[in-house]
């Protein structure tokens, strides 16, 4: 196609019966971006953007600033009868592109979908961490884990700096909602949010979130063992702990590009 009749601009309430169509052949119908329509067009801070042909809407894409020169990429979608024309690579192109203008030094995003990895490869998307996420029974008895204070969080970094594991998790947080590179300040800003245990005699650290995040944890001897317990490092999921429940998700993927 001629990429030169595409046109971006913001997504307007009225669009929601359209995103609803673009949307429900996702994942056989379970597209999580109807559920986030409205705080979407309402987000100030982001860019909810709809691509249009001669009118009709034909894709969506969003852009959100999450860090300190970071922009988080999601939510692209091409209406099923528009697919391999080329539109969803003009609007990666032209959300690069938007970033680059703005001053971002690097644009990030996460996806399990292999035709999307495509895309963003060639691009000059690069992977960062591949991570397999999963849900896992409670376990009851011993000493329980503590929310830390901020503060002490932030003076855990030294000890987790040197860690094998954040190396094994490229150095980020493989938050579903924004990758941002691990430091003492993530740690505290975590912290804030209650998103962060410590256990017993400081010996494991975890730090998590509702809904939809990739797990990423610190329990017992070192960062190193459970991080293998989660994934082995050539990508694929390990072996489930003798005696605990929980239900494998899927592999998700951690990709960065700098604009």
């Amino acid at each position: 196609m001629d990429t030169t009749e595409l046109t971006l601009r913001p997504v307007r309430p009225a669009d929601r019966e359209r995103t609803l169509e673009i949307t429900k052949d996702v994942w056989e119908g379970r597209d999580y971006v109807p559920r986030v329509f409205d705080r979407w067009i309402s987000d100030a801070g982001a860019e909810f953007q709809a691509a249009e042909i001669e009118g009709v809407v034909v894709g969506l894409q969003r852009l959100r600033p999450y860090a300190p020169g970071l922009i988080w990429y999601e939510g692209l979608r091409v209406a099923s009868e528009s697919r391999r024309r080329g539109i969803a690579r003009a609007m990666l192109q032209a959300a690069i592109a938007e970033a680059h203008e703005q001053g971002f030094h690097e644009m990030r995003l996460a996806t399990r979908d292999l035709p999307a990895i495509r895309l963003f490869e060639s691009a000059g998307f690069k992977a960062v961490v591949e991570m397999k996420w999963w849900r896992g029974l409670r376990v009851e008895g011993g000493e329980p884990a503590r929310i830390p204070e901020p503060a002490e969080a932030r003076k855990l970094w030294p000890a987790l700096q040197s860690s094998p594991g954040v190396e094994l998790y490229a150095g980020i947080v493989p938050d579903m909602n924004g990758a941002r590179d691990l430091s003492a300040e993530e740690l505290e800003r975590l912290a804030a949010g209650g998103l962060i245990r410590v256990g017993p005699e400081r010996r494991g650290l975890f730090a998590g979130g509702a809904r939809r995040r990739a797990a990423r944890a610190a329990d017992g001897a070192s960062l190193r063992s459970r991080c293998r317990r989660l994934e082995s490092r050539d990508g694929q999921p390990a072996p489930r702990a003798p005696g605990r429940g929980g239900s494998p998700g899927q592999r998700i993927r951690f990709r960065g590009c700098r604009t």
